[in-house]
């Protein structure tokens, strides 16, 4: 790239998560070494007004003397910018005088943790509300763990899990109880263990006239709330699951003023980082659509009714396939050594690691055959949960970045275990799976990953014939990096991969 157009190219900087860095579309390394990232990153934590030198010293080189420290910050911010490319105005990135430093908050750059700070949701545009949503790619600086760090980590994940409240409460003030529901699983991927989400989300299928659904998202929380932390849940949400039960009607919600319009938010670079199961699907609400579509046909039902979005989740053994470990070849997620282990022949979790062999991949299929081949998909989510893996060697998780690819040939679920890789001599891009990811979701530490694939979805609807699931892949970690990933098996339902698809007819 040449000096012209690199200076031409506005900086993208992403903290939250796992850190990156863009010039333009183009990704760049971070500032090293990692004092000098982490000065960095100070600078643009507090980039609304000077940071006195002696700040800087005190909480970066706190371990060592005064002088040396200063003689750290010298050297450091020398390193800095050297490293940072050269700003596209004649400004430096960096405003320094004898006794302060800041980031020059006038620079042409883009910053995830400056849009979330300043975002103000009551008078937010639906674009703008996206864009602060898909920011938060994880918590801020995975992988540092300084004092400071800490901190200003936990104050944005509130900040955050607020703004998702506040956008589940004006979705619902404003008649949006479809994309009340999608945000309300966003916060409890975010939040897994809160009650009050499922109760959120018990109530806005209540409220759509999904029983079925309200009622399995309470016993989902029950079942959690029980396994997790050993507790029962609260007395509203049972008040909640009995008058869902009885049909009793729920208080009118309140209408929400029009948001007012807002400028557009500068956009992020495009660089973001023999059958084992019965194919067929147990879910309470299909089931009520399809009696519904029969009582259509004979005319009993009127026309306009068959315009209402339906929701379903498609998730458990009877309507999902993944990859397993088989009794065989098994390699289970207990102690290998426990004299009493009993091989079993389905697995609650499988492997995904960052070694490099061709079994490092988790693959997962939707039954998607009885939906109604003419259904129009408004939405469609993909979810699936990774837990830690901890042991004498990995004491602790390791930061990772698993993308989601689509699947492009045939595979039987039987083939695809973690002992045995599904093709020879490995997975070949373009050829077993599209290069393109679906989606990237950078994280330190267990986690729920969502991608969006509604444009997917109504293909396989269309062409059943190309539904071959999807992939997940780390695409980015440190050699070493493990976690367990949550299967079809798993017998916490709500732990389960899943496919929440909204269509009409």
């Amino acid at each position: 790239m040449n000096e012209h157009r690199r200076r031409s190219q506005m900086l993208h900087i992403h903290l939250l998560g796992i850190p990156q860095i863009f010039a333009g579309d183009a990704p760049l390394p971070l500032p090293a070494p990692p004092k000098a990232f982490l000065l960095w990153a100070y600078l643009l934590l507090r980039r609304a007004r000077p940071v006195p030198r002696e700040q800087l010293t005190y909480v970066i080189w706190s371990d060592v003397s005064e002088s040396e420290a200063r003689a750290n910050l010298r050297r450091h911010l020398h390193l800095l910018r050297k490293q940072l490319p050269a700003p596209p105005q004649d400004a430096d990135w960096i405003l320094a005088t004898r006794s302060t430093l800041q980031w020059n908050p006038d620079g042409a750059y883009w910053l995830d943790v400056a849009l979330l700070d300043r975002f103000v949701g009551e008078t937010a545009s639906e674009e703008e509300w996206t864009a602060v949503v898909d920011c938060y790619r994880g918590d801020l600086l995975a992988g540092f763990y300084d004092d400071w760090v800490l901190t200003e980590r936990e104050r944005l994940r509130q900040r955050y899990i607020h703004l998702l409240e506040q956008r589940i409460a004006l979705q619902k003030a404003g008649g949006d109880l479809r994309g009340a529901i999608h945000t309300t699983q966003r916060l409890l991927a975010r939040d897994p263990l809160r009650e009050e989400p499922y109760r959120y989300l018990m109530e806005l299928y209540y409220r759509v006239g999904d029983r079925a659904a309200a009622l399995r998202e309470f016993e989902r929380c029950q079942t959690l709330l029980r396994v997790e932390l050993e507790t029962e849940p609260m007395p509203e949400t049972l008040s909640l699951r009995d008058a869902i039960r009885d049909g009793v009607a729920l208080e009118p919600v309140t209408p929400a003023p029009s948001p007012a319009k807002s400028p557009p938010v500068p956009a992020p670079p495009l660089h973001q980082p023999a059958n084992r199961r019965p194919r067929w699907l147990l879910v309470g609400a299909l089931l009520l659509l399809l009696s519904l579509v029969g009582l259509f046909t004979a005319g009993v039902l009127p026309p306009n009714l068959a315009l209402q979005p339906i929701t379903v989740s498609i998730s458990g053994p009877d309507a999902v396939q993944d990859t397993w470990i088989d009794k065989e070849n098994s390699d289970l997620p207990y102690d290998p050594d426990e004299p009493g282990q009993i091989l079993k022949a389905f697995y609650p979790q499988v492997h995904l690691m960052f070694f490099g062999y061709p079994y490092d991949r988790v693959l997962v299929r939707f039954d998607l055959t009885q939906l109604p081949s003419d259904a129009k998909v408004r939405q469609a989510v993909f979810d699936i949960h990774l837990a830690d893996y901890i042991n004498e060697d990995l004491p602790e998780p390791l930061p990772a970045t698993v993308s989601i690819f689509r699947i492009l040939r045939p595979w039987q679920a039987e083939a695809a275990t973690f002992n045995f890789p599904w093709s020879q001599p490995g997975l070949a891009a373009g050829v077993d799976y599209d290069e393109r990811p679906l989606g990237s979701h950078s994280f330190h530490s267990g986690t729920w990953i969502s991608v969006d694939v509604t444009d997917l979805a109504q293909e396989w609807l269309a062409h059943p014939d190309r539904n071959q699931g999807l992939m997940l892949m780390l695409t980015e970690a440190p050699q070493g990096a493990h976690y367990w990933v949550d299967t079809t098996d798993y017998p916490i339902p709500n732990r389960r991969p899943r496919l929440d698809l909204t269509y009409t007819r």
